[in-house]
């Protein structure tokens, strides 16, 4: 019985994360929405799949409980995306296309480009830019905050709060992914 592919399966729902923090950081278009909705079905079949195949198999490479909890973090940032993208259906793309939105999609591209280490990480040499994904999300919160200051000073309708608080939910859930995914490479070098 080939072994499950658990590697190929975090890179594929790590660049679904990429392409899904895109498409709800571009602002909302029918297609976009049915998109990013087609991007969590297939993400949760994905996950299904590796959990169905973490049952059955033997141990990989990295502990069962590593796999499915990163598999599960890559979920939950596609799910904050497409809420996201459900907000921003109510916005012009001018109010939304700020810095933090921008800063998302960066950290998504980051993290998948971490994921696709865990294949082939052997040495602490190998790790991440640790610095670099932190320093992106330290320009993601100031952004944030940037961004709720001109919504309080009348820079903004307030109804772009709502969207501005999801942005910031999805860097949250970026960055615990990518702990999750820092997690994985230090227990298992």
């Amino acid at each position: 019985m080939p072994k499950y592919p658990y590697f190929e399966s975090l890179e594929k729902l790590s660049a679904s994360v990429v392409e899904a923090v895109r498409l709800s950081s571009e602002g909302s278009t029918k297609k976009g929405k049915e998109e990013l909705f087609a991007i969590r079905h297939d993400s949760d079949k994905i996950v299904c799949e590796l959990e169905n195949a973490l049952f059955s198999d033997f141990l990989p490479p990295l502990e069962r409980d590593n796999i499915a909890a990163c598999a599960h973090s890559l979920s939950r940032v596609i799910d904050r995306s497409v809420e996201l993208s459900l907000c921003n259906g109510n916005l012009t793309a001018a109010s939304m296309l700020h810095e933090e939105a921008k800063i998302c999609v960066a950290l998504a591209e980051q993290l998948h480009r971490d994921i696709t280490l865990l294949r082939s990480i052997r040495k602490p040499s190998e790790m991440p830019a640790l610095e670099e994904f932190r320093a992106l999300l330290a320009e993601g919160r100031n952004a944030h905050t940037a961004m709720l200051a001109k919504i309080s000073s009348g820079a903004f309708p307030r109804h772009v709060a709502e969207c501005v608080n999801l942005c910031g939910k999805l860097r949250a859930e970026l960055s615990r992914c990518f702990d999750e995914t820092v997690e994985i490479m230090l227990n298992n070098i």
